[in-house]
C-alpha cells in the first residue's frame, strides 16, 4: 500500500482475520511524510512518527513484517524502478494473495492509483520468467501470485465477513494517532461502509475487494 495508515483503513479487519492462519506481510512505498498539517514538524518527523504507528497497528493485528521501501510520498507516480522493487519482494515472500490499491477507484490520492498499477505490473512481472534476467542472477525465480485483491473498490466481486474482527480493525486505526484529525468523521465513515460491504455479502460488517485470478 501507498502510505502506513492505508493497510488497517482498507483492510484492517480482513487483515486480523488472515494473520489468526497465515503470514501477512507489509510492503509499505513511502512513510507518509508529508502527511502532516502541523507546520512544526520536519518530513523526518513526521515520517519517524507514522513508521512507529504503522509497526504497532501492524503488531496488534499478528502482521509478520513490515517492510518500508522509503519513497517519496506523494511522487510514487515517479518512481520508475517500483515494479521491479515490487516484483522482487514478490518472488522472495511468494504470497499466495497480494492486495493493494484498485487503481479504477475514484480516489481523490495520486499515490493511491500510482502504486496499483505498479502492484499489477509487478505481478506480471513476477509471475513470467523472461523478464528481467537480472533477477534470476539475484536467486529470485519466477512466483506466480494465484489472487490479486484490490481494494478500495467500486465493484466489490468479493466480500470477507469481518464481523469479528471490526472492533479490531477501529482499535487498529485508532493507533495511527497522528492522522486522525486529518480524518474528520472517519469512524462513521468505516462504519457506515463496512456495514454497505457486509450487506453485499450477507454479514454485519465486511471488506469488498475486485478479485482477480493470475
Amino acid at each position: 500500500m501507498a502510505h502506513p495508515d492505508d493497510p488497517e483503513l482498507a483492510l484492517g479487519g480482513t487483515i486480523a482475520v488472515w494473520s489468526e492462519t497465515d503470514p501477512v506481510y507489509y510492503i509499505i512505498i513511502s512513510s507518509g511524510e508529508k502527511g502532516s498539517w502541523d507546520e512544526k514538524l520536519t518530513p523526518f518527523e513526521v515520517a519517524e512518527k507514522r513508521e512507529a504507528e504503522a509497526r504497532a497497528a501492524a503488531r496488534f493485528l499478528g502482521v509478520k513484517r513490515v517492510i518500508f521501501l522509503r519513497h517519496p510520498d506523494g511522487e510514487i507516480g515517479s518512481i520508475t524502478t517500483l515494479r521491479l522493487e515490487l516484483a522482487g519482494l514478490i518472488r522472495k515472500l511468494k504470497p499466495f494473495t497480494v492486495v493493494t490499491h484498485d487503481p479504477w477507484y475514484r480516489t481523490f490520492h495520486p499515490d493511491h492509483r500510482a502504486t496499483g498499477w505498479a502492484v499489477i505490473e509487478a505481478v506480471m512481472i513476477a509471475r513470467d520468467h523472461h523478464f528481467y534476467p537480472s533477477l534470476l542472477e539475484l536467486g529470485l525465480k519466477p512466483h506466480r501470485v494465484e489472487e490479486l485483491l484490490l481494494t478500495p473498490t467500486d465493484e466489490p466481486t468479493f466480500v470477507v465477513d469481518i464481523t469479528r474482527t471490526f472492533k479490531k480493525k477501529i482499535a487498529a486505526i485508532r493507533l495511527h494517532k497522528s492522522q486522525l484529525k486529518q480524518l474528520p468523521d472517519w469512524e462513521r465513515r468505516i462504519t457506515r461502509r463496512a456495514k454497505v460491504m457486509g450487506e453485499i455479502g450477507g454479514y454485519e460488517y465486511g471488506e469488498g475487494f475486485n478479485q482477480l485470478f493470475i
